[in-house]
């Protein structure tokens, strides 16, 4: 979509909520705000619009098209070098949470994911208040919307709530505000429990209304089903949305994170995406790895990012002593992490191979430097294939059966290229070292791999000194000052 088009799009939508969650003026209600939103949805494609300016909104560079995913997020787990004092980003990376320029970056997190969430629940209100929509539209785009607010809150809790949440006793600790409302009053926190528990049925009703998406399999459709409400080819490419997958895989996540009683919830939404989805692991051997590093048939959701090298290619360029903020790994860390010392396993492994390259500071990640010469250029995936294949393996080995769990993990080497399989006879322990390993080397620039070390309360991790304790002065991210001054804990 045309440059212009987009921030017209989203400059008409943001117009009508241009606050965030719990400050003590959000979203004051005006009459002309009112109006304006009565004018945006009095038609299908205002609300269209809307959609849309909620996914525009997510490409921010303080969420997703930068710090949400393989800037801020990324620094956190300490996968690239240690940054030079000079680097705009170097306080977060070192979790000095309370200085200065650490506080403003971590605030925005916050204040503009709220932005969005609100932006959704203005959209969602007047979804139900107009006879307008065909069921198809209606279900679809409702679906979509409910499914992004998890998303968005989801996210928040994973920052700035706990994690290990299973071997945790969370009693009457309260979770960061889920927010389902539009208007002035402040949303009151409510337990992990009942937070949950909002989060999963949004879900629900999100997966229902979305086996109207036309990515869903079913059977009974017939073959002019969509033709008049995707006239203009609006439904079309719905690997790039939050499709009916995208949330099955999001509810595969959400599971996970609660882990206990609903690891098993996570490994069945996790096999349905896997086994039902039109997503596929790349073969190496005859996939062109080097013009599409980010393997995106793999892609479950992804965003589409406006002039995205503008935001991203100075933070890959390793090439410059003097530009401080770059991402990279030393020669020594890359080998050691993807394992060179075996032929069979480093050497032959893409994502060292192929989707890292060496430049004079050190080696740097490929996935997301936009070139002339790449396939998929302006995307960033949030959901990727190879994470169900984790979330079931792990799954499988916390409830003992181990060989499932070796398939999974053996499935994803083989289409990286790895020769050298995981042995049947490996012991549970150094099996989820392994898994451990497949996170660290998958999600390089994509963000997750902060979640995978919070979720499972590693009290060290790669990168750090040994003699640092990971805990929740490090894994929980502090709110920001206005939310504490109006109640938030």
């Amino acid at each position: 979509m045309n440059k212009n088009i987009l921030n017209l799009i989203y400059g008409l939508f943001l117009i009508l909520v241009t606050t965030t969650s719990c400050e003590k003026d959000w979203l004051e209600v005006t009459s002309n705000n009112q109006i304006r939103a009565q004018e945006q949805f009095e038609s299908v494609d205002g609300f269209r619009d809307a959609l849309m300016g909620v996914y525009i909104g997510m490409t921010a560079p303080e969420l997703y098209s930068r710090d949400m995913t393989w800037n801020t997020v990324d620094l956190l787990s300490q996968q690239y070098s240690t940054l030079p004092s000079l680097a705009v980003y170097d306080e977060v990376q070192r979790f000095e949470y309370e200085s200065v320029k650490a506080t403003e970056q971590i605030d925005k997190l916050w204040s503009n994911s709220y932005k969005v969430i609100a932006n959704i629940n203005i959209a969602l209100e007047f979804l139900e208040k107009t006879q307008i929509m065909n069921p198809i539209d209606h279900s679809i785009i409702k679906g979509e919307l409910l499914a992004l607010r998890v998303y968005l809150h989801f996210d928040l809790l994973r920052l700035y709530g706990y994690g290990n949440i299973e071997n945790r006793n969370l009693g009457g600790e309260y979770a960061i505000p889920y927010v389902t409302e539009y208007g002035k009053e402040i949303t009151p926190q409510l337990t992990y429990d009942e937070t949950f528990k909002l989060m999963e049925a949004d879900l629900v009703e999100a997966l229902t209304l979305l086996e109207e998406d036309p990515i869903y399999p079913a059977t009974n459709r017939s073959e002019n089903y969509y033709l008049e409400v995707n006239r203009d080819g609006y439904y079309n490419n719905r690997g790039q949305r939050m499709n009916y997958f995208a949330a099955k895989a999001l509810q595969a996540r959400l599971y996970l994170w609660q882990g206990g009683e609903n690891l098993d919830r996570a490994r069945i939404a996790a096999e349905e995406v896997i086994q039902n989805g039109p997503f596929n692991l790349i073969n190496s051997e005859n996939y062109n790895v080097s013009s599409d590093p980010l393997l995106y048939p793999e892609a479950i959701f992804s965003l589409d990012i406006t002039a995205f090298g503008d935001i991203v290619n100075r933070f890959v360029d390793a090439s410059s002593g003097t530009n401080y903020d770059a991402l990279y790994f030393s020669p020594s860390a890359a080998g050691q992490l993807f394992e060179t010392d075996s032929v069979n396993i480093g050497l032959v492994d893409i994502r060292y191979n192929t989707m890292l390259t060496s430049q004079s500071r050190g080696m740097v990640s490929t996935k997301l430097i936009q070139t002339n010469g790449r396939s998929n250029v302006n995307k960033m995936p949030l959901i990727k294939l190879p994470e169900m294949y984790y979330i079931a393996a792990e799954a499988y080995l916390k409830n003992g059966q181990k060989e499932l769990a070796i398939k999974l993990l053996n499935d994803v080497r083989e289409s990286r290229g790895i020769l050298q399989e995981i042995s049947s006879d490996i012991e549970a322990e150094e099996l989820a070292e392994e898994l451990t390993k497949e996170y660290r080397k998958e999600f390089i620039m994509e963000g997750q791999l902060f979640f995978y070390y919070k979720r499972n309360g590693f009290t060290s991790i790669p990168g750090l000194s040994e003699t640092t304790l990971v805990d929740d002065e490090i894994y929980i991210l502090p709110y920001p000052d206005n939310e504490v001054e109006f109640g938030n804990r």
